[in-house]
């Protein structure tokens, strides 16, 4: 007769073994995996030191301040978008700010301080803009000389750090002329311009370099049409002047005095 006890103690067979779910698995190898990256991250990238570069208006601890990073801070966990924002809304006189990593623990906070492009009038007050349209402060007459006066729109009251805003009809206009402030700025050009007019939203109006009347046409790629304006003005002699025509697709117009 077949002992009993040959039937519990039969080795089970692999399909009798208790199966462990694979699917289980690899979510929770990637979940340690992560965590493991993370723990390392927080021990060895605390931020050792940090450089702030291109700041004249404002020291280094008024940036450091305003954008809230600090030494013994992670790395990787920072949020430099955010960090160079507040340094923007908190300094009026920031246009932008980069902030960049460099392994094992530096951050470099590069400002880009904000310079003036041109100005407005306000009642009996002038006020100088920069080339992001921020309002820097009141001017005197003579400072505003070396301006470029912007003329055609009426905006809203101005204040120190504020964006140059305007309603109703003079909206439109307060947005390409942003974008023409802004290129101004980008190209280095605010010493040749003497004066924008924006009156004519489909054709505003620069004076460049005392000898041109460039006419921009309707708001359609601005930085385009800047660069075809820096290109034909370099292929002029430094006698010509006249009006050059920027509102053609391919080609710029000029039309001498």
């Amino acid at each position: 007769m077949q002992n009993t006890n040959d039937y519990y103690n039969k080795p089970k067979s692999d399909s009798d073994r208790p199966k462990i779910n694979l699917s289980l698995r690899k979510p929770m190898t990637f979940f340690l995996a992560v965590v493991s990256v993370i723990l390392v991250m927080s021990l060895f990238f605390e931020i050792g030191k940090i450089d702030v570069v291109g700041n004249s208006l404002y020291t280094d601890k008024q940036i450091l301040d305003a954008s809230g990073i600090q030494l013994g801070d992670n790395l990787f966990f920072i949020n430099r978008i955010g960090a160079g924002s507040r340094v923007v809304v908190k300094l009026p006189y920031v246009d932008a700010v980069q902030i960049t990593r460099g392994l094992p623990n530096r951050i470099t906070i590069v400002v880009h301080e904000s310079n003036a492009v041109g100005y407005v009038r306000l009642g009996d007050e002038l006020w100088s803009v920069s080339g992001m349209g921020k309002y820097l402060g009141t001017v005197s007459k003579d400072d505003a000389q070396y301006m470029a006066e912007i003329v055609g729109i009426s905006t809203a009251d101005a204040s120190v750090g504020e964006k140059l805003i305007a309603e109703g009809e003079n909206a439109e206009k307060a947005e390409y002329l942003l974008e023409i402030l802004e290129q101004i700025q980008a190209r280095g050009l605010a010493a040749k311009i003497t004066g924008i007019d924006i009156t004519d939203v489909s054709n505003p109006v620069l004076e460049y370099d005392l000898r041109f009347t460039v006419r921009f046409g309707e708001r359609d790629n601005t930085e385009y049409k800047f660069g075809k304006l820096v290109a034909a003005v370099d292929e002029l002699g430094a006698n010509d002047a006249g009006t050059l025509d920027l509102s053609f697709d391919d080609k710029v117009q000029f039309n001498a005095n």
